[in-house]
Protein backbone atom coordinates (compact mmCIF):
# COMPACT_ATOMS: atom_id res chain seq x y z
CA UNK A 1 0.00 0.00 0.00
CA UNK A 2 1.47 3.19 -0.76
CA UNK A 3 2.24 5.98 1.49
CA UNK A 4 -0.32 9.14 1.23
CA UNK A 5 2.03 11.42 -1.07
CA UNK A 6 3.96 8.39 -2.58
CA UNK A 7 4.64 8.72 -6.34
CA UNK A 8 1.87 6.74 -8.21
CA UNK A 9 3.22 3.56 -9.91
CA UNK A 10 2.62 2.63 -13.87
CA UNK A 11 2.21 4.70 -16.79
CA UNK A 12 1.61 8.60 -17.38
CA UNK A 13 -2.18 9.26 -18.56
CA UNK A 14 -2.22 12.40 -20.59
CA UNK A 15 -5.77 13.34 -22.04
CA UNK A 16 -6.96 16.33 -24.00
CA UNK A 17 -10.28 17.93 -23.90
CA UNK A 18 -11.52 19.99 -26.40
CA UNK A 19 -14.23 21.96 -28.31
CA UNK A 20 -16.48 20.31 -31.04
CA UNK A 21 -14.92 23.78 -33.19
CA UNK A 22 -11.42 22.87 -32.53
CA UNK A 23 -11.22 19.96 -34.46
CA UNK A 24 -9.54 20.70 -37.14
CA UNK A 25 -6.58 21.22 -35.50
CA UNK A 26 -6.53 17.73 -33.66
CA UNK A 27 -6.26 15.74 -36.76
CA UNK A 28 -2.80 14.05 -34.70
CA UNK A 29 -5.29 13.00 -31.96
CA UNK A 30 -5.88 9.01 -32.59
CA UNK A 31 -2.12 8.61 -34.23
CA UNK A 32 -0.65 10.38 -30.72
CA UNK A 33 -3.06 8.05 -28.40
CA UNK A 34 -1.66 4.47 -30.77
CA UNK A 35 1.61 6.11 -30.02
CA UNK A 36 0.92 6.46 -26.24
CA UNK A 37 1.80 10.09 -26.53
CA UNK A 38 -1.33 10.84 -25.65
CA UNK A 39 -3.93 8.33 -23.07
CA UNK A 40 -7.03 9.91 -24.53
CA UNK A 41 -9.36 12.77 -25.89
CA UNK A 42 -12.17 14.93 -25.20
CA UNK A 43 -14.28 16.48 -27.16
CA UNK A 44 -16.53 18.70 -26.29
CA UNK A 45 -20.47 18.97 -28.45
CA UNK A 46 -19.26 16.67 -30.72
CA UNK A 47 -22.58 14.84 -31.38
CA UNK A 48 -24.88 16.84 -32.77
CA UNK A 49 -27.64 18.12 -30.46
CA UNK A 50 -30.91 17.00 -32.79
CA UNK A 51 -29.59 13.64 -33.31
CA UNK A 52 -28.89 13.31 -29.37
CA UNK A 53 -32.42 14.82 -28.17
CA UNK A 54 -34.21 12.35 -30.47
CA UNK A 55 -32.44 9.21 -29.45
CA UNK A 56 -33.27 10.01 -25.63
CA UNK A 57 -36.73 10.87 -26.55
CA UNK A 58 -36.99 7.19 -28.17
CA UNK A 59 -34.75 5.63 -25.61
CA UNK A 60 -37.39 5.91 -22.89
CA UNK A 61 -40.42 4.87 -25.06
CA UNK A 62 -41.81 1.93 -24.07
CA UNK A 63 -41.96 0.98 -27.81
CA UNK A 64 -38.36 0.39 -27.75
CA UNK A 65 -38.63 -2.32 -24.74
CA UNK A 66 -38.34 -5.20 -26.14
CA UNK A 67 -35.18 -4.23 -28.52
CA UNK A 68 -33.05 -4.05 -25.03
CA UNK A 69 -30.82 -6.67 -23.87
CA UNK A 70 -29.13 -7.55 -20.65
CA UNK A 71 -25.63 -9.18 -21.68
CA UNK A 72 -24.11 -8.82 -17.77
CA UNK A 73 -27.61 -10.34 -16.50
CA UNK A 74 -26.98 -11.70 -13.31
CA UNK A 75 -23.70 -9.53 -12.57
CA UNK A 76 -24.63 -7.87 -9.22
CA UNK A 77 -24.36 -3.65 -9.69
CA UNK A 78 -22.92 -4.62 -13.22
CA UNK A 79 -25.72 -4.89 -15.21
CA UNK A 80 -25.76 -2.87 -18.40
CA UNK A 81 -28.77 -2.66 -21.06
CA UNK A 82 -27.93 -2.80 -24.75
CA UNK A 83 -29.49 -2.39 -27.92
CA UNK A 84 -27.23 -4.09 -30.44
CA UNK A 85 -24.24 -6.58 -29.82
CA UNK A 86 -20.50 -5.64 -28.78
CA UNK A 87 -17.57 -7.94 -29.88
CA UNK A 88 -16.97 -8.26 -26.36
CA UNK A 89 -17.27 -10.72 -23.18
CA UNK A 90 -20.00 -10.51 -21.50
CA UNK A 91 -21.29 -12.06 -18.07
CA UNK A 92 -23.84 -14.09 -20.17
CA UNK A 93 -21.39 -14.62 -23.36
CA UNK A 94 -17.55 -14.91 -21.96
CA UNK A 95 -16.29 -15.73 -25.01
CA UNK A 96 -18.11 -12.84 -26.44
CA UNK A 97 -20.98 -13.25 -29.10
CA UNK A 98 -20.94 -16.02 -31.50
CA UNK A 99 -20.06 -15.15 -35.25
CA UNK A 100 -23.81 -16.21 -36.32
CA UNK A 101 -25.11 -13.83 -33.72
CA UNK A 102 -22.80 -10.89 -34.01
CA UNK A 103 -23.86 -11.20 -38.00
CA UNK A 104 -27.13 -11.29 -37.63
CA UNK A 105 -26.69 -8.35 -35.12
CA UNK A 106 -25.09 -6.63 -38.27
CA UNK A 107 -27.62 -7.50 -40.56
CA UNK A 108 -30.31 -5.46 -37.85
CA UNK A 109 -27.91 -2.80 -37.27
CA UNK A 110 -29.82 -0.33 -39.79
CA UNK A 111 -33.35 -1.17 -38.22
CA UNK A 112 -32.03 -0.72 -34.50
CA UNK A 113 -30.38 2.93 -35.42
CA UNK A 114 -33.81 3.49 -37.16
CA UNK A 115 -35.99 2.98 -34.52
CA UNK A 116 -33.13 5.25 -32.16
CA UNK A 117 -32.08 7.99 -34.07
CA UNK A 118 -34.94 7.81 -36.63
CA UNK A 119 -35.39 8.48 -40.50
CA UNK A 120 -34.00 11.41 -41.00
CA UNK A 121 -30.67 11.55 -39.20
CA UNK A 122 -27.60 9.50 -39.70
CA UNK A 123 -25.54 8.67 -36.68
CA UNK A 124 -22.87 7.04 -38.43
CA UNK A 125 -22.08 9.72 -40.46
CA UNK A 126 -22.21 11.95 -37.27
CA UNK A 127 -19.59 9.75 -35.51
CA UNK A 128 -17.35 9.22 -38.49
CA UNK A 129 -17.20 12.71 -39.48
CA UNK A 130 -15.55 13.60 -35.69
CA UNK A 131 -13.07 10.67 -35.57
CA UNK A 132 -11.90 10.98 -39.07
CA UNK A 133 -11.07 14.62 -38.01
CA UNK A 134 -9.31 13.13 -35.13
CA UNK A 135 -7.41 10.74 -37.84
CA UNK A 136 -6.24 13.53 -40.26
CA UNK A 137 -9.28 13.76 -42.22
CA UNK A 138 -8.14 10.12 -43.45
CA UNK A 139 -11.88 7.94 -43.89
CA UNK A 140 -13.39 6.68 -40.95
CA UNK A 141 -15.87 3.27 -41.68
CA UNK A 142 -17.05 0.13 -40.07
CA UNK A 143 -14.71 -2.74 -41.66
CA UNK A 144 -16.60 -5.14 -43.73
CA UNK A 145 -17.77 -8.29 -41.94
CA UNK A 146 -18.78 -10.77 -45.07
CA UNK A 147 -21.55 -11.50 -47.00
CA UNK A 148 -21.77 -7.55 -48.18
CA UNK A 149 -22.05 -7.17 -44.37
CA UNK A 150 -19.90 -4.42 -42.77
CA UNK A 151 -19.42 -4.75 -38.64
CA UNK A 152 -22.31 -3.30 -36.67
CA UNK A 153 -20.68 0.67 -36.23
CA UNK A 154 -21.70 1.17 -32.67
CA UNK A 155 -24.50 0.04 -30.33
CA UNK A 156 -26.38 1.65 -27.51
CA UNK A 157 -25.87 0.99 -23.57
CA UNK A 158 -27.74 2.24 -20.94
CA UNK A 159 -26.49 2.36 -17.32
CA UNK A 160 -29.05 2.59 -15.13
CA UNK A 161 -29.22 3.67 -11.51
CA UNK A 162 -26.58 1.92 -9.19
CA UNK A 163 -25.41 -0.01 -11.76
CA UNK A 164 -21.66 0.16 -13.12
CA UNK A 165 -19.13 -0.67 -15.49
CA UNK A 166 -16.36 -2.97 -13.20
CA UNK A 167 -12.35 -2.44 -13.74
CA UNK A 168 -10.65 -3.93 -16.73
CA UNK A 169 -9.30 -3.27 -19.98
CA UNK A 170 -10.22 -4.10 -23.10
CA UNK A 171 -8.33 -7.15 -25.37
CA UNK A 172 -10.80 -8.69 -27.27
CA UNK A 173 -8.98 -9.80 -30.64
CA UNK A 174 -8.63 -13.42 -29.44
CA UNK A 175 -12.61 -13.96 -29.40
CA UNK A 176 -13.54 -15.93 -31.77
CA UNK A 177 -15.94 -13.46 -33.47
CA UNK A 178 -12.63 -11.78 -34.55
CA UNK A 179 -11.36 -14.39 -36.83
CA UNK A 180 -12.03 -12.88 -40.44
CA UNK A 181 -11.62 -9.40 -39.43
CA UNK A 182 -9.81 -7.55 -42.34
CA UNK A 183 -6.10 -8.14 -41.92
CA UNK A 184 -4.86 -4.86 -43.13
CA UNK A 185 -5.85 -3.72 -40.13
CA UNK A 186 -3.64 -3.13 -37.22
CA UNK A 187 -4.31 -5.57 -33.91
CA UNK A 188 -2.10 -3.80 -31.81
CA UNK A 189 -4.34 -1.07 -31.37
CA UNK A 190 -7.79 -1.11 -29.53
CA UNK A 191 -8.97 2.12 -28.59
CA UNK A 192 -12.60 2.60 -27.21
CA UNK A 193 -15.06 5.96 -28.22
CA UNK A 194 -18.05 6.33 -27.16
CA UNK A 195 -20.72 9.37 -27.09
CA UNK A 196 -22.75 10.45 -23.84
CA UNK A 197 -26.05 11.00 -25.06
CA UNK A 198 -27.49 11.60 -21.50
CA UNK A 199 -25.53 12.13 -18.99
CA UNK A 200 -26.36 10.97 -15.18
CA UNK A 201 -27.34 13.54 -12.30
CA UNK A 202 -24.27 12.19 -10.28
CA UNK A 203 -21.80 9.31 -11.10
CA UNK A 204 -21.47 7.56 -14.23
CA UNK A 205 -17.77 8.85 -14.67
CA UNK A 206 -15.00 7.12 -16.75
CA UNK A 207 -11.82 6.71 -14.09
CA UNK A 208 -8.79 5.48 -16.62
CA UNK A 209 -5.52 4.20 -14.76
CA UNK A 210 -1.57 4.31 -15.05
CA UNK A 211 -2.25 0.61 -14.90
CA UNK A 212 -1.94 -1.43 -18.66
CA UNK A 213 -3.69 -4.48 -19.01
CA UNK A 214 -0.05 -6.37 -20.41
CA UNK A 215 1.78 -5.34 -16.86
CA UNK A 216 2.67 -8.14 -14.79
CA UNK A 217 0.88 -8.75 -11.58
CA UNK A 218 -1.66 -6.62 -11.30
CA UNK A 219 -3.36 -6.17 -7.91
CA UNK A 220 -6.17 -9.06 -8.50
CA UNK A 221 -8.70 -9.93 -5.90
CA UNK A 222 -9.49 -13.70 -4.83
CA UNK A 223 -12.23 -14.01 -7.01
CA UNK A 224 -9.28 -13.11 -9.76
CA UNK A 225 -11.79 -9.34 -10.67
CA UNK A 226 -9.04 -6.32 -10.66
CA UNK A 227 -8.36 -5.11 -6.92
CA UNK A 228 -10.35 -1.37 -7.97
CA UNK A 229 -9.25 -0.70 -4.31
CA UNK A 230 -5.17 -1.36 -4.56
CA UNK A 231 -5.33 0.24 -7.85
CA UNK A 232 -7.17 3.43 -6.81
CA UNK A 233 -4.06 3.27 -3.86
CA UNK A 234 -1.38 2.58 -6.34
CA UNK A 235 -1.81 3.79 -9.74
CA UNK A 236 -2.43 7.65 -11.10
CA UNK A 237 -6.06 8.29 -12.83
CA UNK A 238 -7.99 10.27 -14.79
CA UNK A 239 -11.52 11.14 -13.78
CA UNK A 240 -13.60 12.09 -17.43
CA UNK A 241 -16.59 14.42 -16.26
CA UNK A 242 -18.55 13.17 -19.68
CA UNK A 243 -21.54 15.95 -20.62
CA UNK A 244 -24.26 15.08 -22.94
CA UNK A 245 -22.44 15.40 -26.13
CA UNK A 246 -19.70 14.56 -25.73
CA UNK A 247 -17.21 12.17 -27.30
CA UNK A 248 -14.65 10.88 -25.78
CA UNK A 249 -11.45 8.09 -27.40
CA UNK A 250 -9.07 6.52 -25.66
CA UNK A 251 -6.38 3.57 -25.33
CA UNK A 252 -9.32 0.92 -23.50
CA UNK A 253 -7.01 -2.10 -24.83
CA UNK A 254 -3.72 -0.89 -22.87
CA UNK A 255 -5.59 1.03 -19.95
CA UNK A 256 -7.15 -0.30 -16.97
CA UNK A 257 -10.92 1.50 -17.05
CA UNK A 258 -14.03 1.32 -15.19
CA UNK A 259 -17.27 3.34 -15.18
CA UNK A 260 -18.74 4.44 -11.84
CA UNK A 261 -21.84 3.54 -10.94
CA UNK A 262 -24.37 6.00 -11.77
CA UNK A 263 -26.21 8.13 -9.32
CA UNK A 264 -29.64 10.09 -9.67
CA UNK A 265 -33.16 9.13 -11.35
CA UNK A 266 -32.13 8.29 -15.09
CA UNK A 267 -29.75 5.97 -16.82
CA UNK A 268 -26.23 6.83 -18.24
CA UNK A 269 -26.91 7.09 -22.12
CA UNK A 270 -23.90 6.57 -24.65
CA UNK A 271 -23.11 5.24 -27.85
CA UNK A 272 -20.21 3.62 -28.37
CA UNK A 273 -17.77 0.70 -29.85
CA UNK A 274 -13.92 0.19 -30.56
CA UNK A 275 -11.22 1.31 -33.17
CA UNK A 276 -8.65 0.96 -34.83
CA UNK A 277 -6.72 1.75 -38.19
CA UNK A 278 -4.74 0.42 -41.48
CA UNK A 279 -1.33 -0.94 -40.42
CA UNK A 280 -0.40 1.97 -43.42
CA UNK A 281 -1.93 4.27 -41.33
CA UNK A 282 -4.42 5.44 -44.80
CA UNK A 283 -8.11 4.63 -42.37
CA UNK A 284 -9.63 4.37 -39.87
CA UNK A 285 -12.17 1.73 -38.72
CA UNK A 286 -14.72 1.58 -36.13
CA UNK A 287 -17.17 -1.28 -34.87
CA UNK A 288 -19.33 -2.15 -31.64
Amino acid sequence: MSAPNAPREGHPIVFKTIEAAELGGAGEAIADIIAHRLSGIIVRDAFPAALRTEAVARLSDPALADEWASPNAGMRGGEIRVIGDAATPTFTALRGPTVERYSENARRHAEHAHKVFGGEHDATAAVAEVLSALFGGRPAAPPPLGEGLTWAPFNVRALDPGEQIYTHHDDHYGLAVYGDMDPALDRDTLLSWFVTLEAPEGGGQLVVYGLWGSDPNPPVLPTRFLDTAAIEQRFGREVCDLRSGDLVVFNAGKHVHRVTPVEGSHPRLTLGGFLTVDRARTRLAFWS
